[in-house]
């Protein structure tokens, strides 16, 4: 399953407690060349606790008119099909409060959740579009939900440092990851400054190998600049590898340990993102990214 059909599915049923979702895989093609134009995942939310549907489209980099003109001509009939496919009936003969109910007897919500990574132009854009075919819709985009994150690490914890990018990465959270994302010839010291100074949040990949690194001290000294310049807002993150960080680092200004120290630090096993404690701690790292 695609990360931004997952993503998709996880954001309905937190914002839908109670709902099943209806999914499927759809790929809309040009009628002249057959050519896929835009692969969607059509979703189908069943409200138990409403007694409503709420309609759902996630869509990869959603902004191309040609792309929105086919889901438009085609959702009527991409619903139809996924609503018909499976009756499902609620109700709680424990404990009744209410009317059972079946997803026959649902309405579906006035508007269309469009849930996408990235909008390749402006909001009212995007609504004007499918205004034009009749259809209100709701826009929801990854790239909105979450601080955008610089990511600091030392060369020999890179494998650590890229699964944390990619577990990240594919929760919808924008990372600024070295080996991704720098380009040749770029200045280093600028690419340093450029990343501390440019995102919402620094994560700080604490062990050994990376706090005893020039490179690594040197951005960690930049973004207390800039938290201290901002009137102490909390832009750094630190989380370790190791147990370096708590006793054994003593850096040569020794404020920095201090600073870090007085923060919550967060160990993970970054090689094993299997392991159950390992992924409790990056989800409260995503909590700590998602905009309010």
């Amino acid at each position: 399953m695609s990360d931004l059909r997952q993503n998709a599915i996880s954001f309905l049923q937190k914002r839908f407690p109670k709902a099943t979702v209806m999914n499927n895989e759809i790929h809309l093609r040009d009628p002249e060349n057959g050519a896929i134009i835009q692969t969607i995942w059509p979703m189908i939310v069943q409200d138990p606790d409403a007694g409503i549907k709420q309609k759902a489209f996630a869509v990869v980099n959603l902004g191309d008119k040609d792309a929105i003109s086919a889901i438009a001509i085609n959702s009527e009939k991409i619903f139809s099909e996924l609503d018909t496919g499976v009756l499902v009936g609620f109700d709680n003969a424990i404990e009744p409060k209410g009317h059972p109910i079946n997803t026959t007897q649902m309405a579906f919500a006035p508007r269309i959740i469009v849930y996408t990574d990235n909008l390749s132009v402006q909001y009212e854009e995007i609504i004007n579009q499918f205004s034009h075919f009749g259809i209100l819709v709701e826009v929801v985009c990854e790239s909105d939900m979450y601080k955008t994150l610089f990511i600091s690490y030392g060369g020999p914890d890179e494998k650590s440092a890229s699964n944390i990018h990619g577990f990240l990465k594919s929760k919808g959270i924008k990372t600024w990851f070295f080996p991704e994302d720098s380009l040749p010839g770029q200045k280093l010291h600028r690419v340093m400054h450029e990343g501390v100074n440019n995102h919402d949040k620094v994560l700080l990949v604490c062990s050994e190998n990376s706090l005893t690194r020039p490179g690594v001290l040197n951005e960690l000294e930049r973004v207390l600049e800039r938290e201290a310049k901002e009137g102490g807002s909390e832009i750094l993150i630190p989380i370790t590898l190791d147990d370096f960080v708590y006793s054994d680092w003593a850096p040569e200004r020794a404020d920095l340990a201090g600073q870090i120290r007085t923060r919550v630090i967060t160990k993970i096993n970054a090689l094993d993102l299997t392991d159950k404690e390992t992924q409790k701690q990056l989800n409260k790292l995503v909590s700590a990214l998602t905009k309010k």
